[in-house]
């Protein structure tokens, strides 16, 4: 998995967790947006220097995704909870947000998935954050959606 730090900096995870490893706490991110060819996925992870943010992220397309908000907005959370593990295995002591594209206002069809999105990253013992508190995925990974 290929990661960047900006337009032409690639870095690979092991350089990821070296610097990260300073931090108290790392936020994951994901988010994605679909076209009708592929849907795109963007991760990312970010650390907080006030009053800066820096992150990385990742970018893939999956042409098999439905078009479908839960099936979309569940892979994100999947994809997100995938590199937090891959995180707290390197880094077991640091704590660890799990930012998820859903929505605390049941207005917003992805509300439905929240109660389920809360148990299953809260059980892999991570904490958990939705919007408006989800900036990780809402800001950080959806700008490289596009």
């Amino acid at each position: 998995m290929r990661w960047w730090l900006g337009k032409d900096d690639e870095w690979n995870f092991a350089d990821i967790i070296e610097y990260i490893k300073e931090f108290d706490t790392v936020y994951v991110g994901c988010d994605s947006k679909y076209y009708s060819s592929s849907t795109r996925f963007a991760t990312a992870i970010a650390v907080h220097h006030k009053p800066c943010v820096t992150y990385w992220y990742t970018k893939e397309k999956d042409p098999t995704m439905t078009k479908e908000i839960a099936h979309r907005v569940w892979a994100e959370v999947e994809k997100a909870i995938e590199v937090a593990c891959r995180i707290r295995e390197k880094l077991p002591l640091i704590n660890i947000e799990v930012h998820c594209d859903i929505n605390s206002d049941e207005k917003f069809p992805s509300s439905k998935l929240n109660q389920s999105a809360f148990g299953y990253v809260t059980g892999c013992g991570f904490v958990y954050r939705n919007k408006p508190n989800s900036w990780c995925a809402t800001g950080c990974a959806d700008t490289h959606t596009r």
